[in-house]
């Protein structure tokens, strides 16, 4: 078996079959991949709408739980994929037609631990204008893991989906998502670019990341603003813990610093919040109560006026 490809599903009845058959629009071989879902306890009719689907393709799986999150979601997915490589696929996403042949081909002919492509962010309401022109041409890049978490990791885009993970490497590496949280890729690709010996950068647009009104990011709570101290707590864990070069390190830093602006950002533009950032700061430092930025005036400013003057702080940050 070449791939397994896994996705979780949980109140996504809109979007759950243009998802599904944007996978079998690949035209792959059918005994050469599995298509594994996981019901994570959806309360809608996800899938009444996929029924047939299931029924017509015997490489379907499909796997039941109590609702626990993508990330429990994900790693039950994995727990029962066979594949050599393994996708991470959104429910509420798609895949570009006839591109992930030419992915998995790379991952095969590179033996390589992770290979990352390209992705376009659309609404709804570009998605049926959206036609990928045929790639031709295509150079990969190969590099270690640490290099190309210093040079091309970005970590306001570390999305696990845009990722092809020899599944191998997954489990040698006792890589699995935190369950419970959001903003689980944070920590999860993080890690696998710290533990990855050959990383491939295939620059082919294979994934549409549909941007929708309802999604995670655009309606932040408490929880989620206590997730973040989480990711930043497993991010100081690893920046602890292995021994890195400096520039990793570093890295690592400001990508811990990208997770606490972007926390900080929603907290302080969010009235309701804002009132309650007491508690947010509570928990950053029951959480990590070591942490400090030091790279650059920027944060260095911002890490002595946070610590010195939280709530303050928060609350110049909204005006």
């Amino acid at each position: 078996m070449d791939l397994s490809v896994i996705i979780p599903i949980y109140n996504v009845e809109r979007y759950i079959r243009p998802c599904m058959e944007s996978v079998f629009a690949q035209h792959l071989a059918k005994d050469c991949f599995e298509l594994i879902l996981v019901n994570d306890g959806t309360k809608d009719n996800s899938f009444g709408q996929i029924d047939d689907l299931i029924k017509a393709h015997d490489n379907v799986i499909v796997m039941e739980q109590d609702n626990q999150g993508l990330s429990a979601a994900r790693n039950i997915g994995l727990s029962k994929a066979s594949g050599k490589y393994v996708l991470f696929l959104d429910s509420d996403d798609l895949l570009v037609s006839d591109t992930l042949p030419l992915l998995l081909k790379k991952a095969q002919e590179s033996d390589a631990d992770m290979i990352v492509a390209d992705f376009i962010k659309l609404t709804d309401e570009h998605i049926p204008a959206f036609h990928a022109v045929a790639p031709s041409g295509i150079v990969s890049q190969e590099k270690k893991g640490w290099d190309f978490f210093v040079q091309d990791f970005n970590p306001q885009e570390c999305y696990v989906w845009r990722t092809l993970y020899r599944r191998s490497f997954l489990e040698d590496c006792y890589l699995r998502f935190v369950p419970g949280i959001y903003f689980e890729d944070i920590p999860f690709t993080t890690e696998c670019y710290l533990k990855a010996k050959k990383c491939i950068r295939f620059p082919l647009l294979f994934y549409v990341y549909r941007q929708r009104s309802d999604s995670i990011v655009s309606s932040v709570n408490m929880k989620k603003l206590t997730d973040f101290n989480t990711v930043l707590q497993r991010l100081q864990s690893m920046k602890q813990e292995y021994v890195l070069p400096a520039d990793v390190k570093l890295k690592l830093s400001d990508t811990m610093f990208s997770a606490f602006s972007s926390a900080i950002w929603y907290l302080s533009h969010n009235k309701p919040l804002l009132a309650s950032r007491s508690e947010y700061v509570e928990d950053l430092r029951k959480k990590v109560p070591s942490l400090k930025f030091t790279h650059g005036l920027k944060q260095r400013v911002v890490s002595l006026l946070f610590w010195l003057m939280p709530n303050t702080y928060v609350k110049l940050r909204s005006l």
